[in-house]
């Protein structure tokens, strides 16, 4: 299997507050909910829902290109259900699509619908294996 690498490097800034920095140079501030927190970001997990939203929104634009310019406005909401204890990760999510324009239905479902079972990597990773590695004082300290 070949596979390519993003790398994220994300720094605690104080408190609860950690912002994310991406290869381009773009970041993602973060925070606790309020009364933990500071509300100085969004929570990790509404940045989850986020990176869904863009990748199939992307997607889309993409299968549609054809037909954007009669697309006047798309919005994307995302609403995850979360176990109350922990670890409290998503047991189910709605991706609402609010399209605005002249474009028939059909061909939106279907490119809302490659992107959900074929080309989104955000929502082919929500079961990922994730392992974790520690580097203590600059000395790696294993991994698991």
């Amino acid at each position: 299997m070949e596979t390519d690498q993003l790398k994220l490097s994300t720094k605690w800034q104080g408190d609860f507050v950690f912002e994310a920095t991406g290869q381009g140079g773009h970041t993602l501030r973060m925070d606790a909910h309020q009364g933990v927190g500071n509300d100085q970001g969004i929570l990790p997990m509404q940045a989850l829902l986020g990176s869904l939203a863009g990748c199939v929104g992307m997607d889309v634009v993409m299968i549609l290109r054809a037909k954007m310019k009669d697309v006047r406005s798309i919005e994307i909401v995302t609403e995850g259900d979360k176990r109350r204890n922990p670890p409290k990760e998503f047991l189910a999510i709605m991706v609402t699509f609010i399209i605005e324009g002249d474009i028939d239905q059909e061909k939106a479902w279907h490119a809302i619908e490659v992107s959900g079972e074929k080309y989104c990597p955000v929502a082919h990773s929500l079961k990922a294996e994730v392992t974790y590695k520690l580097v203590l004082n600059g000395k790696e300290a294993g991994a698991k």
